[in-house]
């Protein structure tokens, strides 16, 4: 058999396999070690055979196929589907609750710190200074931050 199809046929056999690892089997296995040791061997045939400038062309054929296979690969939805999202669809921004400075409320479970209070008509998750706040008591709202209300005793300052 002519060198040069035993050749071809193991690139292309070794660009099938690392096409086959890139788009149904994740990760790094069995078809992409095939397909890496097709393509050495064809490159180590082609210098034998034909020497430097053959294992050159070789070489430079086999990574560019690699190259490409792995810019492809990137853009599947296998590996979108392995690999992180980083859009943010859903994000929402917090709510800006900075109205409900001053405002007074009644807390609805002891503060120590966190808790429950209802300020205006609205239940919202608090936080004191670090102050114990029993039940019931009276609070007014010091300051929000983002998503944050902390509240002190009415009575204080």
């Amino acid at each position: 058999m002519n060198m040069l199809i035993v050749i071809t046929v193991l690139m292309i056999t070794g660009i099938i396999l690392l096409i086959i690892e890139a788009l149904i089997v994740p990760g790094f296995s069995i078809p992409g070690l095939a397909g890496l040791a097709m393509m050495g061997y064809a490159v180590y045939k082609a210098s034998t055979t034909y020497g430097a400038l053959g294992a050159f062309s070789t070489l430079l054929v086999s990574i560019v196929a690699a190259v490409l296979v792995i810019r492809v690969a990137l853009k599947t939805r296998t590996m979108k589907k392995i690999g992180l999202d980083y859009t943010e669809k859903t994000a929402k921004s917090a709510k800006d609750l900075s109205y409900l400075i001053g405002k007074t409320g009644e807390a609805v479970t002891t503060l120590r710190p966190a808790g429950t209070a209802i300020i205006g008509d609205e239940r919202h998750d608090v936080v004191t200074e670090g102050d114990y706040i029993p039940e019931n008591a009276s609070i007014r709202v010091l300051d929000v931050e983002g998503s944050r209300i902390i509240v002190i005793l009415a009575e204080r300052s």
